[in-house]
């Protein structure tokens, strides 16, 4: 008697795999966790992986939904004159909040990282690896990663008022506006290494 129920498809192993893949990064990291490893785990040939995902570094954006491509964003922010570089990341991830596109999935990885510390794991990850690092390695001083940190944490706090609790007038503030106002705090924050005291 053949079995009851639907036959695993291509979506299944999809997936199975995010999953197994979801666990071993947030387990070992990005850097200790192979495609191989994840496709033993998973019981497939690695090929497969490849077939669905492309590289590690996509079937690691996959894992979290992340709805753009970090190298093109890190791309964007850094790329140019390094005294408009608090402009330009103010303007890339307000843009990338506003497109409801993006929104939504941005919700949902911001949401998960406060919720399940797997998440929050595989965010950290992500983004001080595949953004933080290169907005860092553009800026002076020995303090670069915490101001880096400080600015997105400012720039985060906005976003928590503006799209998740949509507190007013900054919920309907128009986006130039709001970019015109944050940038130069931003800026302050990049640009100006932190004294040390003591």
């Amino acid at each position: 008697m053949p079995p009851i129920g639907r036959r695993p498809g291509k979506t299944d192993t999809r997936e199975a795999l995010l999953a197994t893949a979801r666990h071993r990064f947030a387990e070992a990291g990005y850097d200790k966790t192979t495609v191989r490893e994840i496709a033993a785990a998973s019981g497939v040939d690695p090929a497969l992986i490849r077939h669905y995902f492309g590289s590690k570094a996509d079937l690691f954006r996959a894992t979290m939904g992340w709805p753009f491509e970090p190298a093109e964003i890190a791309a964007r922010i850094t790329d140019g004159d390094p005294s408009g570089t608090g402009e330009r990341l103010t303007r890339v991830f307000f843009e990338a909040w506003d497109r409801p596109e993006s929104r939504a999935p941005l919700l949902a990885i911001l949401r998960g990282a406060a919720t399940h510390e797997e998440s929050a794991d595989l965010v950290r990850q992500f983004i001080q690896g595949q953004v933080y690092d290169q907005i860092a390695a553009g800026l002076p001083g020995s303090d670069a990663e915490l101001r880096t940190d400080l600015a997105m944490a400012q720039l985060l706090g906005i976003a928590y008022l503006r799209y998740i609790l949509r507190v007013e007038p900054i919920a309907s503030e128009q986006l130039d506006e709001l970019i015109a106002r944050v940038a130069p705090v931003i800026k302050t924050h990049l640009e100006h290494p932190i004294p040390h005291y003591g």
